[in-house]
């Protein structure tokens, strides 16, 4: 038998305690969703950033005889993201700063950038005479494999927002994943809270002929744990 319900008839206690159980499973169930479509969105941004500082990197490279940008530590005024402005154009202030960055805020009125340059590829290492005792990677033609040589890094949530800090020091990478972590954030893109390691997640990566690659930070963690620094141009 259908039971009516008259039109003066309310829902009861255990109808809306029903109803506000849904609501709240629904609720619970969406937000992990919205958490990782936000962070597929902002790792997206980040991703195209990159590859508009890929472009104006292989644009200035041709105007400077395949020279890539070097770093504010090689006594310049300003950092290479500054050299670059001209090639970027109007995205510049947009592209300078990746979207998932936590200090986003603080590197734009301080100048600086989301994205630091790899050591290896921007400068030289000397000794106190100023005698040459490692040259950079940073001409793009006379690069080995430039699919294979990374360039461009997110900075660490560790590494102060000015605009003199602009680049790695992976040549001290082979002390282990500590000191990775005190130049980059291998877990730019995760949704949730981070993990103590910095291993949940992953980060976008620029290779010297432009392409970008999104790398699990548990991978590259694997890497290091081998012996392997990653930010070492193949010889």
């Amino acid at each position: 038998m259908q039971i009516v319900r008259s039109p003066g008839t309310g829902f009861t206690l255990v109808e809306l305690l029903v109803v506000v159980a849904i609501v709240g499973l629904l609720g619970a169930l969406a937000v992990p969703v919205v958490g990782q479509s936000l962070s597929a969105a902002k790792r997206a941004g980040c991703a195209s950033n990159m590859r508009q500082i890929g472009i104006a990197m292989h644009l200035y490279a041709q105007d400077h005889d395949g020279w890539l940008p070097e770093s504010s530590h090689v006594s310049t005024s300003r950092s290479w993201i500054y050299t670059l402005e001209p090639y970027l154009g109007e995205q510049f202030e947009e592209v300078r700063i990746c979207p998932a960055d936590p200090r986003a805020d603080q590197r734009r009125q301080a100048g600086g950038s989301s994205y630091v340059l790899n050591e290896f590829t921007s400068l030289d290492v000397t000794d106190p005479f100023g005698n040459l005792l490692e040259a950079s990677h940073r001409h793009l033609r006379r690069m080995v494999q430039p699919s294979r040589t990374l360039i461009l890094f997110t900075v660490s949530d560790r590494v102060g927002v000015s605009a003199a800090n602009d680049h790695t020091h992976s040549r001290n990478w082979g002390k282990g994943w500590q000191s990775i972590v005190a130049d980059i954030q291998p877990d730019r893109h995760r949704s949730g809270a981070a993990s103590p390691d910095s291993t949940k997640g992953s980060a976008n990566y620029l290779y010297a002929d432009g392409h970008v690659e999104n790398i699990p930070a548990r991978s590259l963690k694997q890497l290091v744990d081998q012996g392997i620094n990653p930010a070492r141009p193949p010889s």
